[in-house]
């Protein structure tokens, strides 16, 4: 079976090529920007799979021509969190035009079947309302919106993964885990916020085996018309008590000045995921609670 990831130099996605690529059942081909830059990906897969294509139909489309994928999953992003009005366009770009074109490619090619990664940050006050934190939430449901016309007028199987927080070693995104880490090796305390904002944490293992089973459901359904899972624990916890459960982990406490900082215009105070249709139909469930997860990262940063 022939899959394409696209974002495979991402976080995610380059967790999930790692993953999928010694399966002997995939064939793994990871679709990235032109650079001059050596990948990783060069130290997991041939130089035949990692393909090169602009963010123009033409290049996708011979992209998707050459691979013959069996499935497309979709990875790439641009996220913001304080969005300046330069950063605007490329959001669009990159979040809204880009996976249409790929839709294009796809659906000229006689590929119909994909996955998609959406965010809880669709769902400012829970799943059950759909109120974006921000431009880039916004977008990603905007492009989910695109997906339901493929779905309708091309018989697109479409699944979408909306993550929650995901965390894991040697993450280079800045998240939680880079400031508490900071926390407890600087010298000066770091100021956050007030701390009681709920958060739902989920190991970055427990969200590649998610897309695993993802893949396993698409091809066992005839047609999959924009189903959603939420991935993430079900379980919140404050910042404050994610906090000391890094300290007992690291065996020291974070040196925190709470409510240092205020909270942002919109944060997210109460979002937990809702996992049961995941189990139900994936048949996924995480198997690192917070403080096995933490232990397991920080275990594997220390060898590097």
């Amino acid at each position: 079976m022939n899959i394409l990831i696209t974002g495979a130099t991402g976080y995610i996605g380059s967790h999930l090529v790692k993953r999928l690529s010694v399966l002997t059942e995939y064939r793994v081909y990871a679709l990235v920007r032109p650079t001059p830059v050596k990948s990783k990906l060069q130290d997991i897969l041939r130089e035949d799979n990692i393909i090169e294509a602009t963010s123009t139909f033409d290049s996708l489309n011979c992209a998707v021509e050459k691979v013959k994928p069996d499935l497309v999953i979709h990875t790439a992003a641009l996220t913001t969190v304080s969005l300046q009005p330069e950063q605007v366009e490329s959001i669009i770009d990159s979040n809204i035009l880009y996976g249409t074109l790929l839709l294009e490619a796809m659906i000229k090619n006689g590929v119909c079947r994909f996955i998609n990664t959406g965010t809880f940050w669709e769902h400012m006050h829970g799943a059950d309302e759909y109120k974006p934190v921000n431009l880039y939430a916004a977008s990603k449901n905007a492009f989910g919106s695109i997906i339901r016309y493929y779905e309708d007028a091309h018989s697109l199987s479409s699944v979408t993964l909306k993550l929650y927080g995901t965390y894991g070693p040697n993450d280079p995104r800045g998240k939680i885990f880079s400031l508490l880490k900071e926390s407890v090796e600087s010298k000066k305390q770091i100021s956050m916020t007030p701390g009681e904002q709920l958060m739902d944490l989920v190991y970055i293992d427990d969200v590649v085996t998610a897309y695993e089973k993802t893949i396993e459901y698409i091809f066992k359904r005839n047609h999959c018309p924009s189903e959603v899972y939420f991935i993430g624990t079900g379980e919140g916890l404050n910042l404050r008590q994610l906090a000391a459960i890094y300290g007992e982990c690291v065996g020291k406490s974070p040196n925190i000045k709470w409510g240092g900082i205020p909270y942002r215009k919109r944060e997210v105070m109460d979002n937990v995921a809702d996992i049961r249709p995941a189990k139900e139909k994936l048949g996924w469930e995480p198997i690192y609670e917070l403080k096995k997860g933490i232990t397991r990262m920080l275990q594997i940063e220390s060898r590097n």
